[in-house]
């Protein structure tokens, strides 16, 4: 079995996220490929398509949505995504499933059945999540607890955000319906997910993809069974699965610089985030924070923050987290510079600061 350094790893994960060349394709086609981006920060998926894409404005996303080739939902690890609308059926479908396990236990006096048909027929119109908070309030069982009725029904239905929700720093407070499109079976599901996922993020361990979707390892299980794969491992000896013939570039291979949006998904697609992640920086936990980061070389070295609290000018301070090479300050100050005129397009000046 082929043992792959952490450079190639690192070459490999910065290839399929597009985060060595940027691509001229359209939003809903990017998040197809890269899998679902993480939206907490309404700005954030604009920010990551912005690093990977030419010629890309917040105006395309919105677009995307707006017609529904994108959606905004809770999938992964239960937080707040943009999928794409043709595969979030099965992403839908794959992460509910161990909630499903619980749900079944916890709620097992209730008739499953007539409760998703009752709830899907009321969903079907724009609901918040307060009247859904009082609605799922009515079934014996459900507690009080803020969360608990929303989970409720998001673990039954596949609920998705209506536009603007996800629009370029929209802020309000959203609603909510059922997407339209019928569920997959439940392996169809993990088959199709898992092959987005090695695309985008392998060679990976089980334990990986079993992090990244919040799932149990066995809901992947009859995808593995049934997906062709080939096995490398790293070196620690971990055994790593792939789609066959994917790219993997060599390790010398050096990424450019990149600033990447809160919660960048490839900062978050692995249990073991060394490839992207130096373990001298995982105590800082970015992925807790939110950090927005700086990769160079194809690994986080810096974090950054867009200041416009001046009419006149937007600062950017790229915060060092390791010794960054000299040979790569002024590749970041032209990558400072693209982000804040992608963010302040109308900015008369921009500083930067930090390095």
């Amino acid at each position: 079995m082929r043992t792959l350094s952490r450079k190639e790893l690192t070459a490999a994960l910065a290839a399929r996220q597009m985060l060595l060349e940027r691509q001229a394709i359209g939003p809903a086609e990017a998040i197809r490929r890269l899998s679902p981006l993480q939206g907490q920060d309404s700005a954030a998926p604009h920010i990551a398509l912005a690093a990977r894409l030419d010629g890309f404005t917040p105006s395309d996303l919105d677009a995307a949505i707006e017609k529904r080739k994108v959606v905004k939902t809770t999938i992964n690890r239960l937080t707040l995504h943009l999928a794409a609308g043709g595969d979030y059926p099965a992403y839908a479908q794959l992460t509910r499933q161990a909630r499903m396990r619980t749900w079944r236990k916890t709620y097992a006096h209730l008739d499953e059945a007539q409760v998703t048909t009752d709830l899907a027929f009321w969903l079907a119109e724009p609901r918040t999540n307060d009247e859904i908070r009082e609605r799922v309030r009515e079934y014996e069982g459900v507690d009080d607890e803020s969360w608990t009725a929303v989970v409720f029904a998001r673990t039954l239905l596949p609920l998705v955000q209506i536009p603007p929700a996800g629009f370029w720093r929209e802020r309000a407070r959203p609603s909510f319906v059922v997407d339209p499109r019928p569920l997959p079976d439940a392996a169809k599901a993990a088959t199709l997910v898992l092959s987005r996922y090695l695309a985008a993020f392998g060679p990976a361990s089980r334990r990986d993809m079993a992090s990244w979707a919040g799932v149990a390892q066995r809901d992947f299980a009859d995808a593995l069974a049934g997906l062709t794969t080939v096995a490398y491992c790293d070196e620690r000896g971990t055994e790593l699965l792939d789609l066959p013939d994917s790219a993997l570039p060599p390790a010398s291979t050096k990424p450019p610089v990149r600033f990447l949006a809160r919660w960048d998904q490839p900062l978050l697609a692995y249990a073991d985030r060394e490839r992207i992640i130096p373990l001298e920086l995982q105590p800082l936990k970015l992925t807790l924070s939110g950090d927005q980061t700086v990769t160079v070389d194809g690994r986080v070295a810096a974090s950054w923050l867009l200041d416009r609290s001046s009419k006149n000018r937007v600062k950017v301070t790229v915060t060092p987290h390791v010794d960054i090479r000299r040979s790569a300050h002024r590749e970041i100050r032209e990558e400072a510079t693209r982000t804040a005129r992608f963010c302040e397009p109308d900015t008369p000046k921009i500083e930067i600061a930090g390095l």
